[in-house]
This record gives structure tokens, C-alpha cells and sequence, in this order.
């Protein structure tokens, strides 16, 4: 499994502060952290890097790699002819609206449709 790195920010950084740990993730530990969301619970990609970098003693998360590997981890977990059945409920953490479904080529009407059936408005 892939290490988490930790490294103090030597200057100020997205919205992070210098003397700030940041933590660099991976698409496996954002792909577990996915996996425990409950259905009809929605987490921003903000609080996805505050509680990642809360488990692993960091201030926040990287947002670049955040975005980056969250991108890998739906590319690499999902099913797209059957997107409710894939292996990561991604829908709990990017709506119909988010920019990666353009880039993954995925039907943001059917992330819709899951979200409903889930109970998110």
C-alpha cells in the first residue's frame, strides 16, 4: 500500500498557510475514504482533504494530488455501463456538475439519478 507523505509547506500554498503540514495522499486512500461514505451522505472535495489529512496528523491535503487522484481512483473503480454498481459511490463526493465527469466522459444525468435514489436533493 501506498505511503501517505507529510511535508511542511515552505510557502503559502492554494488556501494553506506556510509552516502548514500538508499531506500528499494517494488514489487507494482516497478510494477507502470513499468506500466508508454512507449512502445519501455528501462530502466536498474540501472536507475530503481536511479529514484525510485529520487521519494522518496534517494540517490539510494537497489539492492538486486530491484532484488528481480522485480522478484516478473513479477511472479505476468504476463501471460505466453500470455506474450505480461500481466499487467507489463517487456520486458521494462529485454531483452531476463536477468537471472530472467531462474529462472521465461520464453521463452526469445518471450521477443524477443515483444521487436522487439516494435521498440527496
Amino acid at each position: 500500500m501506498p505511503k501517505n507523505i507529510i511535508k511542511i509547506l515552505e510557502k503559502n500554498f492554494s488556501d494553506m498557510k506556510t509552516g502548514e503540514k500538508m499531506l500528499i495522499s494517494s488514489p487507494e486512500k482516497i478510494t477507502e475514504y470513499v468506500k466508508t461514505l454512507a449512502p445519501g451522505c455528501f462530502k466536498s472535495v474540501k472536507q475530503i482533504r481536511k479529514e484525510l489529512a485529520l487521519l494522518e496528523g496534517a494540517d490539510n491535503t494537497c489539492p492538486v494530488t486530491t484532484g488528481i487522484f480522485l480522478k484516478k481512483a473513479i477511472q479505476e473503480n468504476y463501471n460505466p455501463n453500470m455506474i450505480e454498481e461500481s466499487s467507489i459511490p463517487f456520486w458521494r463526493v462529485i454531483d452531476e456538475n463536477h468537471p472530472v465527469l467531462k474529462k472521465l466522459e461520464i453521463d452526469g444525468s445518471k450521477i443524477a439519478k443515483i444521487r436522487i435514489a439516494e435521498g440527496f436533493k
